[in-house]
C-alpha cells in the first residue's frame, strides 16, 4: 500500500489557524481533489470536522478517520484510534492508495511511514497555529515541481512538489 501525505502549507508551514485553512487557493482545491479521486482517505478527527471536512468527506468516499474518541460516529466512515490502528484497517480492506490528510499532530506522525509527499507549497508567510513538519531532504528527495503565479482567483504564487522517500 502507497501511502501518501497531501498537505497545503504556506512557506512559513502553517496549514491552519482557528480550524481552518488561511488562504482560499481554488487551483489547489481541483488539485486536491483530483489527486484524492483513486485512493482511500486518512485523516484525524478536527480536520474531518473542520468546514474544509464538509468539501472532503463526500457520499461515495472511502475513508479512516482517527480520534482518540470511544465510540465516536464518523458519519459512516471507518473510526481508528491511532495512526497504526487506521493503516492496518485500510491494510486489511487491501486499499492500494491511502492519502492522509492531516492535521499537524497526523502528518507529524505520518512523516515516519509514509511514501510520498504531495506538497501545496503557498508561496507567502501567514499566522497559523497548526504547522506541516519539515520536510528532511536527508530522507525526502523532490522528483517533481510544477510552479503557478497568482492570478484572479489564487491570490498567492503557488508550487504542486511531489517528495519520495529516499531508499
Amino acid at each position: 500500500m502507497l501511502k501518501i501525505i497531501i498537505a497545503a502549507k504556506s512557506d512559513n508551514h502553517v496549514i491552519g489557524k482557528d480550524g481552518d485553512v488561511p488562504w482560499h487557493m481554488p487551483a489547489d482545491l481541483v488539485f486536491f481533489e483530483q489527486t484524492i479521486a483513486d485512493g482511500w482517505l486518512l485523516s484525524g478527527r478536527r480536520s474531518y470536522e473542520s468546514a474544509q471536512g464538509d468539501f472532503i468527506f463526500k457520499d461515495g468516499c472511502n475513508a479512516i478517520i482517527i480520534t482518540r474518541r470511544q465510540d465516536y460516529d464518523a458519519g459512516g466512515f471507518a473510526v481508528a484510534n491511532s495512526l497504526k490502528e487506521g493503516i492496518q484497517k485500510a491494510e486489511k480492506e487491501q486499499v492500494e492508495k491511502l492519502y492522509i490528510l492531516g492535521g499537524g499532530e497526523i502528518y507529524r506522525q505520518a512523516m515516519d511511514i509514509a511514501d510520498r509527499l504531495i506538497i501545496t507549497e503557498i508561496h507567502t508567510t501567514l499566522e497559523g497555529d497548526t504547522f506541516f513538519p519539515e520536510i528532511d531532504t536527508r530522507i525526502w528527495e523532490e522528483v517533481q515541481r510544477d510552479d503557478h503565479p497568482r492570478d484572479a482567483e489564487n491570490p498567492y504564487d503557488y508550487s504542486f512538489v511531489i517528495w519520495e522517500r529516499k531508499h
